[in-house]
């Protein structure tokens, strides 16, 4: 078996040796000269293969450098001379959950430019069992057609496929909503479009994780080759963007610092009246009480209960039951909203948390039968945020996200949680306890949630004016900026 790993690793290189020697016969045949479409024969494989051997190439790194400007440059020439053709640009959103849809702003603004059409691709999570790859794809997928977006699915539920860009619609530009790109078919994959589409890289949440070594991030994230082939990456926080400049191989010239779109839903003067947005964010209140009377609190579990690249963070194999419990006891006074992280169900299984799907699918059940619980899986998040009264979570990004609202919010610990520098200083605000501490648990919701205790209320409103605040710092919202950068091509 090792001697097979070493071969395949060896033809690996070979094949990719090869890849850079036709890149430098295709320079010298003049196919870049207008980096017209002859580059279209061109793919990001030929840059990764760059990446992947860089620290042996003479003058590796620089050389990167100058084929990413040259496979930028026939992305951005296609662009443009389309555009002077009179045709529509292609816009497609990559997207795979509802829950980690941050770009709503960019897509509205997008889809009111009568020189641009955009469009949602939705893409099925091949790393996940096949059961739940299509339980969340068709989720995700109807909830974002019924809610009248233009949606094309990369995948045939009917026949089992992976349906094509040709089939769907060939896209200009891609902006890619998570860096886990692996997770997509390989029809999806980076490496394999050609030169002359452009991709950008808007977050699906903020980064606050890192492990002991502090590599997790750098690796994961800031000089990653993935994003390291991007046009353009739109960075949520300056600490974020300052990560890009120090470690990323384009030294972060690509990253511009916007703020967070998916935020800009809490600075919009919503449309919609409280009593809308209840209905949306769709509270469960047993029969007969009063819902005005009622608090709500959310639940949002992490999945790192194995450790994911060093990160651990999962404390639901301790509560998880607790959390039922509590439900029951506080039936009349709180309503609950169940929202585990896209990945907890997958993750809980190999972790033996729950013996297989159908063993995690009836402790959901638990939550649904409740008079005044339900679960929230592929769907948006935000007006639940908006109208609830506080959250009790072990997870990372909802730590920054929840601020948007300032809000009471109880941060379940465990011994082995890391963070970066950021996410350190934003757990300081939020009350904390041990993910086994059921007292201190429940004290947060009878001394916090039912009697308004929330001491912390001034020091998360300090702290998001100074790191957070991107609409008092840019003077414009994250999706305006991001539109704009976009249509600066045409």
């Amino acid at each position: 078996m090792r001697r097979d790993k070493n071969m395949d690793k060896k033809q690996e290189i070979q094949d990719e040796v090869q890849l850079i020697q036709d890149l430098f016969d295709g320079i010298d045949n003049g196919d870049f000269n207008n980096f017209g479409e002859t580059s279209d024969k061109y793919t990001f494989k030929y840059l990764k293969a760059i990446w992947d051997l860089q620290t042996v190439l003479d003058g590796g790194k620089e050389l990167y450098k100058q084929i990413y400007e040259i496979a930028i440059k026939c992305g951005i020439r296609h662009v443009q001379q389309k555009y002077k053709t009179g045709r529509k640009i292609k816009v497609a959103f990559l997207t795979i959950s509802a829950a980690e849809w941050p770009a709503e702003s960019v897509y509205r603004l997008l889809k009111m430019n009568e020189n641009v059409e955009a469009y949602l691709v939705v893409g099925p999570l091949i790393d996940r069992s096949v059961e739940n790859m299509e339980d969340a794809f068709e989720k995700t997928a109807s909830f974002f057609e019924k809610r009248g977006y233009d949606v094309r699915r990369a995948y045939d539920s009917k026949n089992k496929k992976v349906r094509l860009w040709e089939e769907i619609g060939k896209p200009d530009i891609v902006i890619h909503l998570t860096h886990w790109y692996k997770s997509l078919p390989e029809e999806y994959q980076i490496e394999n479009y050609p030169f002359t589409i452009l991709n950008c890289y808007i977050p699906y949440a903020m980064s606050l994780a890192d492990n002991a070594k502090g590599t997790f991030m750098i690796n994961s994230s800031n000089n990653s080759m993935f994003l390291n082939m991007m046009w353009h990456i739109y960075t949520d926080t300056m600490y974020h963007y300052e990560g890009y400049r120090e470690y990323q191989l384009l030294g972060g010239e690509i990253v511009v610092f916007t703020g967070f779109p998916k935020m800009d839903f809490f600075y919009n003067k919503i449309e919609n009246t409280s009593d809308q947005l209840m209905l949306m964010a769709n509270w469960k209140y047993p029969t007969g009480c009063d819902p005005k009377n009622m608090k709500k609190v959310i639940i949002a579990p992490h999945h790192t209960f194995l450790g994911y690249g060093g990160i651990l963070y999962s404390t639901f194999q301790w509560n998880m039951y607790f959390w039922i419990y509590l439900a029951k006891k506080y039936e009349n006074q709180i309503s609950f909203i169940f929202k585990p992280h896209p990945n907890l169900r997958t993750r809980a299984i190999e972790a033996e948390v729950f013996r297989d799907a159908g063993d995690y699918e009836r402790y959901i059940d638990l939550w649904e039968k409740l008079p005044n619980a339900r679960v929230s899986a592929e769907e948006s998040y935000l007006e639940i945020f908006a109208t609830s009264d506080g959250m009790i979570m072990d997870s990372n990004s909802f730590l920054a996200e929840y601020m948007y609202v300032n809000k009471p919010l109880l941060f379940l610990t465990r011994e082995e949680q890391t963070f970066n520098k950021l996410g350190r200083s934003i757990v300081d605000t939020y009350d904390q306890c041990d993910g086994r501490d059921y007292i201190g648990i429940e004290s947060f919701l009878q001394n916090v949630i039912l009697n308004g205790k929330d001491d912390k209320k001034e020091i998360r409103a300090d702290f998001f004016g100074k790191h957070l605040d991107y609409l008092a710092k840019n003077g414009c919202l994250a999706g305006e900026m991001i539109y704009n950068d976009i249509i600066s091509l045409l």
